[in-house]
């Protein structure tokens, strides 16, 4: 290495590649372990973070020491090639170090992965990932224990050909045997030897062996009450469009008023942004986590997470990069998904999320990478100025007189519509009211800027009071949710499907009424999204391993919670055999499971 070459390395600030002490020690050689677990680096002797130089020996005989203790004590060994380098008038020594072929590297029994400037003790998952990519495999290519050819389903192995076929992707001869094209990609070995990605794939019941394979999807207000839920199951190629149905049921679609034939509809959210969200998670998920993908609607964002954060040698800040590389998880469900044209192969999806998005109309989503999993966040469509009318495809249609106006215009400054029983049913019709009134007893739709906006479905009543003799209200997915009003049917039915009555201090006062929910149901399943306690104890987890022997009072600190809640959820990770306290009450502490065992032996 050059002076050149270190001052641009500097200036730089490349720290996934560089690392810079004072002195040679043990975490230089944890640096050493990371960086041959990753990409490479440079550790830079003799410089601290703040280019203040100190003296350390030069000799070369110091040089040939600092590569025997990284060599001896890494395992693989690590080859590191030291060499001085002038730098500002004195030398300092740079240690470079080359990815290793052979993965992970591990120092003390431990392995280390660079992420950003710090190092990071790998976990079992990364650690067998890290294994597996070094020998070119993936975790779908390990095979399922106790499964067999009499577990497929041929039919979907010979649905697969025909779909790559039509794609493009593959040029199968459909009178092939299944079985047999399933041997030649080598995803069977045997009879009983079936890979994950084709016992996922293809299986008659893949929740068989991987009940974790399965789309927690719910739709919940934000106070946490349940609308809908579903427990989406099947083989995972399948999961994709079932998730999108559920979706499409439970948000709504937006019109806007452009003044053509055609009114314009846009989804509340970019549906094929969320297609290709959906599929990575699916695609990319991991499989050994024992964690179902999660899909929350809340009133105004969906949030999608999936088991398994990103690749131990990726970040989000590589991942938002227009050109970054695909690093797929699972190698063989990324082929077939490439094949049946479900994904590409290039990096491309977060291009494509960001374009849909923008032709929606909606903010790009937000995205984490942390607590074991994959979050991606949508936030609704917002709305063009007063020119949206939200609703659900839904038409207001109600008495027996029409106003249809055969795309005419009703204009009026300071006008009053004064109807009894008519009824306002434009088709292509604009009612274009600056400042006008409505007025139907008592009542005022005052719309500027010839909008009419009906937030979420809602019809709002004040003090009002709908009286109707022997008629029927019978909506279709929509809320009717009445402020301080009185509904007062004399003889009538309310036969909502699937719809929900939300009243706000209102009052149902029925006179021999009948409330007949034609046997409906809410039933959002038996399973409740809520990651809350999961991600705590993930985030405790991370720092106990981080800071082994830590306090449960210092833990409280860390992420910011109550005592009492720490305590529980420690509670439940000793239980599970995850961490153990040692020591007394007052100098002990916890510390990962792994290395109290560690240390028996």
């Amino acid at each position: 290495m050059t002076e050149k070459e270190l001052e641009l390395l500097i200036k730089e600030r490349e720290m996934q590649r560089i690392e810079f002490k004072a002195s040679f020690g043990i975490e230089a050689i944890e640096t050493a372990c990371a960086f041959a677990n990753a990409a490479g680096g440079y550790i830079i002797l003799g410089l601290d973070d703040n280019g203040d130089i100190s003296n350390l020996p030069l000799r070369d005989e110091a040089l040939r020491d600092y590569e025997n203790r990284i060599a001896t004590s890494t395992e693989p060994s690590v080859a590191v090639d030291a060499e001085k380098v002038p730098f500002r008038g004195e030398y300092v020594i740079a240690l470079k170090v080359v990815e290793n072929p052979l993965k992970p590297v591990s120092f003390k029994g431990r392995s280390y992965i660079r992420k950003g400037s710090v190092n990071h003790k790998m976990t079992p998952a990364e650690i067998s990932e890290c294994h597996l990519r070094s020998t070119g495999s993936s975790m779908d290519a390990v095979t399922v224990t106790r499964g067999t050819k009499e577990d497929l389903d041929m039919d979907k192995v010979a649905d697969y050909m025909k779909k790559a076929n039509s794609e493009k992707r593959r040029n199968f001869d459909l009178n092939d045997d299944p079985w047999l094209i399933l041997q030649k990609l080598e995803w069977v070995r045997s009879e009983t030897e079936i890979t994950r990605a084709a016992y996922l794939l293809f299986a008659k019941d893949p929740q068989i062996k991987f009940p974790q394979a399965i789309i927690h999807i719910g739709a919940f207000k934000d106070d946490g009450f349940v609308l809908d839920g579903e427990d989406i199951s099947g083989n995972i190629q399948d999961q994709v469009e079932k998730s999108l149905s559920f979706i499409k049921r439970n948000i709504r679609r937006c019109i806007v008023i452009t003044g053509k034939a055609e009114h314009d509809r846009y989804w509340e959210y970019p549906m094929e942004a969320l297609r290709e969200t959906i599929t990575n998670a699916i695609c990319h998920r991991d499989y050994g986590s024992p964690h179902t993908i999660q899909i929350q609607i809340i009133d105004n964002r969906i949030i999608i997470c999936s088991p398994g954060e990103l690749p131990f040698d990726m970040s989000i800040d590589k991942l938002l990069n227009k050109f970054h590389p695909s690093r797929p998880r699972n190698k063989i469900i990324a082929q077939a998904f490439y094949d049946m044209h479900l994904t590409e192969f290039y990096g491309s999806g977060i291009r494509r999320i960001r374009k849909e998005c923008e032709i929606n109309g909606n903010a790009f989503p937000t995205l984490s990478n942390e607590a074991g999993s994959f979050t991606t966040t949508y936030f609704s469509r917002q709305k063009e100025g007063s020119d949206t009318i939200n609703s659900s495809d839904d038409t207001i249609n109600s008495g027996n007189d029409t106003i249809n106006d055969d795309s005419d215009t009703i204009k009026g400054g300071s006008d009053t519509i004064n109807p009894g029983d008519d009824t306002i049913n434009p088709g292509d019709d604009t009612i274009n009211s600056s400042d006008d009134t409505i007025n139907s007893s008592d009542d005022t739709i005052n719309s500027s800027d010839d909008t009419i906006n009906l937030s979420d479905d809602t019809i709002n009543l004040s003090d009002d009071t709908i009286n109707p003799s022997d008629d029927t209200i019978n909506p279709s997915d929509d809320t009717i949710n009445l402020s301080d009003d009185t509904i007062n049917l004399s003889d009538d039915t309310i036969n909502p499907s699937d719809d929900t009555i939300n009243p706000s201090d209102d009052t149902i006062n029925p006179s021999d009424d009948t409330i007949n929910l034609s046997d409906d149901t809410i039933n959002p399943g038996d399973d409740t999204i809520n990651q809350i306690d999961y991600n705590l104890k993930q985030q405790l987890l991370k720092i106990i391993n981080q800071k082994e022997g830590i306090k449960r009072d210092v833990l409280a600190v860390e992420v910011k919670k109550s005592i009492p809640t720490v305590a529980r959820l420690l509670a439940d990770l000793e239980k599970e055999g995850i961490i153990i306290y040692r020591g007394s009450k007052k100098t002990g502490g916890y510390y990962p499971i792994e290395i109290q065992d560690s240390n028996n032996k």
